[in-house]
């Protein structure tokens, strides 16, 4: 902090020195921008004061904190950033005295402009901080000792202008990092409310076999999976749904249908009914922009049947280790949540010994590799075929490797999910 003027009082710098070590002792900016407005007044003994912030596209300047008389009328208007002796200063990295503000043609009447307040004389500097960049500006407005402002205060009133946008620019950072860690536990928080979500263990079904997981491409995902137990049966539903949107967003939307589907199949003895009732309910409780995607079936271990709806989900395969060809499953009507009247077609197969069936999201066949090149749907059909001996938890296991092998460090771009669901030789 250097002070060049040799008209500087040895009392105003030391004056200096201490209303700096007030700015810098504040990190909450609200305070710190009023002890920079106080300080302000005391080093330029000045009537009222001001700092204007830039935009951040650097296209407006805003009255951030203002003191003196009408504070709160004034208090938050923004202007043009090349606009008024501000927006000059700004522009110019340039502090400037204007003694006789109203006929200055660069005034753009930046205070109120009221006959019990006029702005006779200012006395304006920009704000930079360490990186030499204009932030905003400083101003001090009429002199209250008698006399007018003079020009070799500028460098005492310049070195506070920096100083304060150093601590300006400090306490933001400061209150965002706060803002980032309190975000952080708030994901940590949805996470560990989400995975609650899904089953905690798989089902115990005579002749099956089962496996499943959900990897969200972010803290929380969108994707949703689940086995549920019909009460007073021996029936159990299978479920693979993926929300529009991710983040918490998306996991809200995919609690809501968790809710739906749960509440409604013990009360269905059929799947599209339940579906349904499920499809009704999120049209009238979300948002008329998101919707979900979804496949639901529910399997009668006894007789081996398989009853499915599939609400515009990405078409699961039926894997059978004595043939080559995959056979995907029908789709039966559009998206949960865009129409509330939709009915939706039920379908029927029934498992024989050895056959699987892969229900999953398409954050596998839109994994990305290094190059932005996608596993695609293609590579994900003749992979399943080459390993359709395999029992569900070895499919799920090696595909998930053989994921990360093709995309090789590079970040998940979706939820990955997938159900294997397998009768047992």
């Amino acid at each position: 902090m250097t002070i060049s003027s040799k008209l500087v009082s040895a009392d105003q710098v030391n004056l200096l020195m201490e209303l700096v070590s007030k700015i810098n002792s504040n990190l909450e900016l609200d305070n710190l921008l009023l002890e920079i407005m106080n300080s302000s007044k005391q080093i330029m003994e000045s009537e009222a004061s001001s700092l204007f912030l830039l935009s951040d596209d650097g296209k407006e300047l805003k009255l951030t904190v203002p003191t003196g008389p009408y504070t709160a009328e004034i208090s938050g208007i923004t202007f043009p950033a090349d606009k008024g002796i501000s927006g000059w200063v700004v522009q110019n990295k340039e502090s400037v005295v204007v003694h006789d503000v109203q006929n200055d043609p660069r005034f753009g009447g930046e205070i109120t402009n009221d006959s019990k307040f006029k702005t006779e004389e200012l006395a304006c500097v920009p704000l930079i901080n360490h990186n030499g960049e204009v932030i905003g500006a400083l101003q001090a407005i009429n002199n209250t000792n008698g006399d007018s402002f003079s020009e070799e205060l500028l460098p005492i009133f310049q070195t506070l202008a920096n100083q304060a946008a150093i601590a300006i620019e400090n306490s933001k950072l400061q209150q965002q990092r706060i803002q980032n860690e309190r975000h952080a536990k708030e994901m940590e928080v949805a996470r560990t409310i989400q995975s609650g979500f899904w089953p905690d263990e798989k089902p115990d079904i005579k002749d099956y076999s089962i496996a499943g997981v959900s990897n969200p491409a972010q803290s929380v995902g969108g994707d949703y999976y689940d086995y549920i137990h019909i009460p007073d049966s021996k029936r159990w539903g299978f479920t693979v749904a993926d929300v529009s949107g991710k983040g918490v967003p998306g996991a809200l939307l995919m609690a809501t249908l968790r809710a739906c589907l749960r509440s409604n199949v013990e009360h269905h003895e059929n799947v599209s009914a339940s579906v349904q009732k499920a499809n009704k309910l999120i049209c009238k409780d979300s948002p008329s922009e998101k919707f979900i995607t979804a496949f639901y079936g529910e399997l009668n271990p006894e007789t081996h049947t398989f009853n499915y709806v599939n609400a515009g989900h990405n078409n699961p395969f039926l894997l059978d280790p004595n043939s080559e060809e995959l056979i995907q499953l029908e789709m039966s009507g559009i998206m949960l949540g865009v129409y509330d009247s939709e009915e939706f077609e039920e379908y029927s197969l029934t498992l024989e010994p050895g056959q699987k069936l892969v229900l999953f999201s398409d954050g596998i066949p839109e994994a990305l590799n290094t190059e932005g090149e996608f596993f695609s749907d293609q590579r994900f059909e003749q992979w399943l075929i080459e390993h359709r001996h395999l029992s569900p938890h070895e499919i799920l296991s090696q595909l998930l490797d053989t994921i990360e092998e093709f995309t090789d460090g590079e970040p998940q771009s979706d939820d990955i999910t997938i159900v294997i669901l397998g009768r047992d030789n």
